[in-house]
């Protein structure tokens, strides 16, 4: 059974095997920093080492979690907020797995929404999600300057338009 083994912040795929009465580990591929392993991966293990079982779930579940020094220093003071999304994030992927015999495109949206959410969580965003866009007002999150919104602007202190 293949196996998640971290070095840094690095993920690799690895599994044992026996050999005369010895073990060692066979490398299966390299997952890097990622979150997800992508289809290529999949089917390139797959390919190369048909006789080797994978869980692919708990593969996908090490990633989601993290590095153990990561995870350690952050499970125990997580906020409740990124272990709601944690299991939004397992739902998404799992309704993606549904979705892929009949609705690829959709299974590929969600697989993309579980790994903003793993980005986030983790504080790893592909953006700095703490600067607005130019143009926008950063207090409201409103629409750009001088465009329109069919939702009105809430009021509150210190507003009155």
């Amino acid at each position: 059974m293949a196996f998640v083994r971290w070095r840094g912040n690095s993920a690799e795929l690895l599994t044992t095997v026996y050999d005369q009465g010895r073990s060692r580990q066979l490398h299966l591929a390299t997952l890097g920093g990622a979150y997800t392993v992508a289809p290529e991966i999949r089917d390139g293990v797959t390919t190369r080492f048909p006789e080797i079982r994978v869980n692919w779930d708990a593969v996908e579940q090490a990633l989601i979690e993290g590095p153990p020094h990561e995870r350690a220093q952050t499970t125990a003071g997580m906020p409740n907020e990124r272990l709601e999304w944690l299991e939004l994030e397992r739902r998404l992927r799992y309704w993606a797995a549904m979705a892929e015999p009949l609705r690829p495109d959709q299974a590929r949206s969600l697989r993309s929404a579980a790994a903003v959410l793993a980005e986030w969580r983790w504080g790893k965003p592909a953006f700095p999600i703490a600067q607005p866009l130019p143009g926008w007002d950063a207090e409201l999150a409103g629409p750009p300057a001088g465009g329109t919104s069919a939702a009105p602007r809430p009021l509150g202190p210190g507003r009155d338009t």
